[in-house]
Parts: structure tokens; sequence; C-alpha cells
């Protein structure tokens, strides 16, 4: 089996009113779901392809869950915020990163001798801000980078063979021209994530820009930006529809999804997936339950 997940930041599952996500138009994942039902923090649906569940973010912490004791978790299988008693934003501290370079999924698999990989490209300039302390690693990146992952750089982005955190490479080329590097649709980013796929057992693509946007709170770009993941889903269905794929679709924390609340939400997250094949889906309920399932699918 390969096994993809897409981890769309700060992507909750919301009410229908102020949400942006039910005014897109999602034709690729309302086909997945037998109508526009990518909402709702009871709904559930089982077909003989496709997984639908809400997963409880709150990692029995009380106050707003954040990312990075969110992320840890997803990653690990380790409630981060129990680990340090409170919810923790933006990067992991010390001790969160002594979890992830211990537990990370990416080293859990690796030890197990499956292939591994991390989707995402970075640049120079990112390895050069890091080194200096301007920047820090995400709990994405320390978890790749727990499981002897090479980051994947620009040479593999012109080759179709990474994706910017943005899908479409606006960003990075209005942040670094000099690179010369091509506009990607949505669609066309979402092949390349099918191709990486297929030469992989776990791969992992990360997208936060639901959480920028979830803070500016932009209605009109962030309906714009709900259908470009919506074609990106279309763009890695090309490829990987009728492949011995598995994939989830999940996140760490509400906010997106409600614009009635400027900042994260308490909302659950959804756990979508995806299969071309006869598998037993996990009973997949909180965060801590993302990675064991994971790894119990794929050593199945």
């Amino acid at each position: 089996m390969h096994f993809v997940m897409i981890f769309l930041d700060g992507f909750g599952l919301g009410r229908e009113q102020n949400n942006p996500i039910i005014a897109a138009h999602t034709p690729n994942l309302d086909e997945l779901l037998e109508g526009h039902n990518f909402w709702g923090q009871d709904r559930q649906i089982k077909t003989e392809h496709v997984f639908f569940r809400p997963l409880d973010a709150s990692l029995d912490v009380p106050g707003i869950p954040q990312s990075a004791t969110g992320q840890t978790t997803l990653w690990t299988g380790v409630n981060g915020a129990k680990a340090l008693g409170f919810h923790l934003n933006a990067y992991p501290n010390e001790k969160l990163a002594s979890i992830i370079n211990e537990k990370s999924i990416f080293k859990q698999l690796v030890d197990r001798g499956k292939r591994v990989t991390f989707a995402n490209a970075f640049t120079d300039q990112y390895d050069q801000m890091i080194s200096s302390g301007k920047r820090r690693h995400t709990a994405s990146t320390l978890s790749a980078l727990a499981g002897g992952v090479r980051l994947r750089k620009a040479p593999e982005l012109l080759a179709g063979m990474g994706i910017y955190h943005d899908l479409t490479n606006v960003i990075l080329r209005e942040m670094e021209p000099e690179l010369d590097i091509p506009l990607f649709s949505p669609y066309q980013a979402g092949q390349n994530l099918g191709h990486i796929t297929l030469e992989h057992d776990f791969t992992l693509y990360e997208f936060f820009q639901t959480d920028v946007r979830g803070h500016k709170q932009d209605w009109e770009k962030s309906i714009s930006l709900m259908e470009q993941i919506d074609e990106f889903i279309g763009g890695l269905m090309s490829v990987v529809r009728h492949e011995d794929v598995t994939w989830l679709l999940t996140s760490d924390h509400g906010n997106f999804e409600d614009f009635s609340v400027k900042g994260h939400t308490q909302n659950p997250v959804p756990a979508l997936g995806w299969t071309n094949r006869q598998v037993e889906w996990p009973q997949w309920e909180r965060l801590e339950d993302v990675t064991p399932g994971i790894i119990g699918m794929i050593l199945a």
C-alpha cells in the first residue's frame, strides 16, 4: 500500500453559517462525499472507498487547541498537550521536539523498513534562515528529519517531484524570483503528489494556507483557497484512482471553517480517507489515534 497524508493546518468541521467551505464550489470532494458534506461536527460517512468522521482535537486539556501540540500529537501518537500540561502554539519546544525525535511517524515507519518522504519543497534560503536562527522547524519538518528524510529542494520542484506549501508557487515566485519557478495549477500540484506517492510507502504533504486565511478572515480569498484544495484533490485522484493507494486528509485544530470566531476554534477536525483497496479503517476518534492507525494500515 502507498499511503499519503494531506495535512490542512487550521481546518475544522464547522456549521453552515460563516463557513467558506460551504460557500465554495467543490465538485471533487462532493463526489467523494456524495454531496456537499464537508462540514458538520457529527457527520459520519462510510462507503466502499470513502471514510469520513470528525476527530476530537481538544487533547483533553483545557483551552484552545494550538499547532505545536496538535501537530506533535498528530505525527507521533503522543498527546503533546498532556505532556506539557497546556496547548502550545506555532513551533515545538524542547520537550515536544524530543517526543518527535523519538516517536515521529517517519521514524517509526523507517525502523520497520518502509520508504517515507515529505512532499513539500524547501529552498536554500530556508536552510540559511534555519542555520542563522531566524527561523525554526515546524513539527512536520522535525518529524520528517527524525526519520532521516532529505528535504526536497528547487530541482525537485522544477521536475514536478516536490510541492511548495501554497500548491501553485505564487508565494515562492514573489519571495525568490531568481529561482524562476513556474506556476502550477492546483490540479497539477495534486498530480505531482500522486506521482510522489507511488514511489513511497508513506508520504506527507503539509498545507498551512488554510490557517493563514482563517486568521486573516478574507471571505472571498478563503472561498478561492477552498476551491484550489478541491482542484488539488482532483489532480491527486486522476493519478491514484486505479492504484494501490490510500490517503487521509486531516488537520490539527479548527480555524478556517468558522469566520464568527477570530482565531482557532474548538471544533473537531476531519478524518477524510479514500482507498482503492479493501481496508479496515482504524477507529479514529482523536488526534492521538492517527499515527498508530496509519502505521497499522501500512503494516497490515
